[in-house]
């Protein structure tokens, strides 16, 4: 029995396996290995380029803006762009955007290919530049294809060519350009005024939130803060807002570097072995010509170290590349050349912050339609602005930090500024190196108090800890680089890679010692004007308090005991904002402003004042040299005496008994 029933599980457990393998076998296929076209890959990857969701308008605005300045500073031109973002179908969320700039505009034969074809750029290069990937328009060309049935429109005029009229759309399966119609276009029909230029219309399916039309306004006027020499005009179905040029002085243009050697790869030296090919140059050869900081010693003695045979370059194999490549990355060479860098520099900058633009929406009420949202702009005008600056090598690749502040003035509150190669950073700015920066750089550096500030600048809108965000100041961090260090493809926030860090604290830390004399003089008088009132507030009850008990004249003491507080505060407001000056309480009480701001009424005087109750007189003799007279406690005494308040001469007349 025991035999019989083992055979039986034995054969139960073998149909079983057999099953299981059939099964198997019914689920195996083969895998398909298929290849996707750049333009499908991006349309259906688009948060790569940051075009997701309600970003997508803000990105297009961003895309265009960045082309049309790159397009004029290529060539020194003083940018003048017109852009334009209005609703076309508000049932279906389709907009119209457009932008038209006098740049160097594209040749007639490129405009398809450069518009509608991804990875055709030619930002491909070693230099500073807005762009980093090529796709931007391509972008816009793509999901106006994707989610709609308009062409997208392009007017192109550039140097020796008449203008050019295009319809075009993307196969997004090929990644080619779909070519609807070529025209030159009729004088009577040109677009583009100047000698060149280029214009570009495009419809787009987008929801815009107020969140995002923000966004929008925010780029515009921070992208005229760091290029005051750009007009630029925006146009919504609000109204049109213009950008006016600041000053005519424009950043030289960058200029294309060549790698550095500490950088290199096995890729880039095959690169620069194929540019050479034709020449039939030696390794020697290519690596003196391709790479900056490379002198024939240095090329001669890294071939020797590589244990490499001379020969033409292109005979090398991989093996033997390679070992060059290690040996490079072993060598000591001289930081990398900064001058093909475009900064903005101080007295740009300065003119962006000095009139800051920024959008406002003015709701205007008629009577036919009543309330009508308007867009207007508003400059705003700081008392006090500084600009510093560092050179410093970020992964073998010369970055120049750039720091400003604007301080007081017509700004309210605290606001932190980011660009990176002219591009204004809006988003992520929690996770960005300059959020550190300003969280890790002590305020102390001014030599005030977090306490202090705290109390003399309390506002109900400000619920942070860091005491910075309390003052109403302005910080504008600019990185320019060949290769700016962003933390993702959208390129809205900076990595705190190698010293980055380092160098934007020194910068920051230097600006704040700049701007301490100002914030520790507000806060002195914001001190000395609460004493005041203070002071103020309790004479009546003093002088209630005397009165009850004897009989005097309530105006004029009053008045006298003001005037005792006025010219107490005074002096010492005269000593904060002049050193070396005395007040006079009339115009001291006539200067206090109902904002508690100090308008006027400081006579400057050459006598000085110190703590160590004397004075000196720094008149000039007739000799040109300056006499020091001492007054000893017993003059300070009888000044006091001349100023106390006696109760006699406040006491009213007794009446006469007829």
């Amino acid at each position: 029995m025991k035999n019989k029933t083992t055979v039986e599980v034995i054969n139960k457990d073998s149909k079983n396996v057999s099953s299981s393998h059939q099964v198997n076998s019914n689920y195996k296929s083969k895998i398909r290995y298929d290849k996707k076209a750049e333009s499908e890959f991006f349309v259906d990857n688009s948060a790569l380029a940051g075009f997701t969701g309600e970003r997508i308008l803000y990105m297009a605005v961003r895309e265009l803006l960045e082309n049309a300045l790159d397009s004029c500073e290529s060539s020194h031109i003083l940018p003048v762009i017109h852009l334009q973002l209005r609703i076309l179908d508000p049932d279906n969320d389709m907009w119209i955007i457009s932008c038209k700039d006098n740049g160097v505009g594209i040749p007639s034969e490129k405009v398809p290919v450069a518009v509608c074809s991804f990875l055709t750029s030619g930002k491909y290069v070693e230099k500073q530049q807005r762009g980093l990937f090529g796709v931007g328009l391509k972008m816009i060309a793509a999901f106006s294809t994707k989610d709609t049935d308009h062409p997208l429109r392009v007017w192109s005029k550039s140097h020796d060519e008449p203008e050019s009229y295009f319809d075009l759309r993307t196969d997004i399966g090929t990644n080619k350009p779909i070519v609807l119609s070529r025209r030159i276009v009729n004088k009577t029909e040109c677009e583009i005024e100047g000698e060149s230029g280029f214009k570009v219309e495009a419809v787009l399916r987008a929801r815009l939130s107020p969140v995002t039309k923000n966004k929008i306004h925010d780029y515009i006027s921070h992208t005229s803060v760091v290029n005051p020499y750009a007009v630029l005009n925006f146009e919504s179905d609000e109204g049109v807002v213009a950008f006016e040029r600041r000053t005519s002085v424009m950043p030289n243009p960058a200029k294309e570097v060549l790698p550095h050697p500490a950088d290199m790869d096995l890729k880039t030296l095959r690169k620069a072995i194929v540019n050479h090919a034709y020449q039939k140059t030696t390794l020697h050869g290519v690596l003196c010509n391709s790479f900056q900081k490379m002198s024939a010693e240095k090329a001669r003695e890294i071939v020797v170290k590589a244990g490499l045979e001379l020969k033409l370059a292109d005979k090398y194999n991989e093996h033997e590349l390679i070992r060059v490549v290690n040996v490079c990355k072993h060598t000591k060479f001289q930081s990398p050349n900064t001058d093909h860098l475009s900064p903005i520099g101080e007295k740009i900058l300065t003119a962006g912050m000095t009139s800051e633009y920024t959008v406002v929406l003015r709701k205007d009420i008629h009577e036919d339609s009543g309330p009508h949202t308007q867009l207007s702009a508003k400059i705003l005008k700081p008392s006090l602005t500084a600009y510093s600056s560092r050179t410093c090598v970020i992964n073998n690749r010369p970055t120049i930090v750039e720091c400003g502040i604007a301080y007081g003035g017509d700004l309210g509150s605290f606001k932190l500024y980011r660009f990176a190669n002219k591009i204004p950073l809006l988003y992520d700015e929690g996770s960005d190196v300059a959020r550190e920066v300003i969280s890790e750089v002590e305020i102390n550096k001014m030599g005030i108090s977090k306490k202090e500030v705290k109390e003399q600048f309390r506002n109900a809108e400000t619920r942070s800890d860091r005491a910075i965000e309390y003052l109403p100041i302005h910080i504008f961090f600019h990185i320019c680089s060949t290769k700016i260090p962003y933390k993702t493809a959208g390129k809205e926030s900076i990595a705190a890679e190698g010293d980055l860090k380092r160098y934007m604290k020194s910068c920051l830390s230097d600006l704040y010692r700049k701007v301490s004399a100002q914030i520790r003089r507000e806060l002195k008088i914001k001190e000395n004007e609460n004493k005041l009132r203070l002071y103020k507030f309790y004479i009546p009850f003093i002088v209630n308090a005397i009165s009850d008990s004897i009989r005097i004249d309530v105006k004029k003491l009053t008045s006298a005991f003001n005037g005792l507080a006025v010219k107490y505060i005074g002096n010492e407001l005269a000593v904060t904002t002049n050193p070396g000056a005395i007040a006079n309480p009339a115009e001291i009480e006539e200067g206090l402003s109902s904002k508690g701001k100090v308008t006027g009424g400081i006579k400057s005087s050459k006598k000085a004042v110190y703590p160590d109750k004397r004075t000196v007189d720094k008149t000039p003799n007739r000799s040109g040299r300056h006499e020091t007279k001492e007054k000893h406690e017993s003059d300070f005494e009888n000044d006091k005496k001349s100023t106390q308040i006696t109760l006699d001469a406040f006491r009213k007349p007794k009446l006469r008994k007829v």
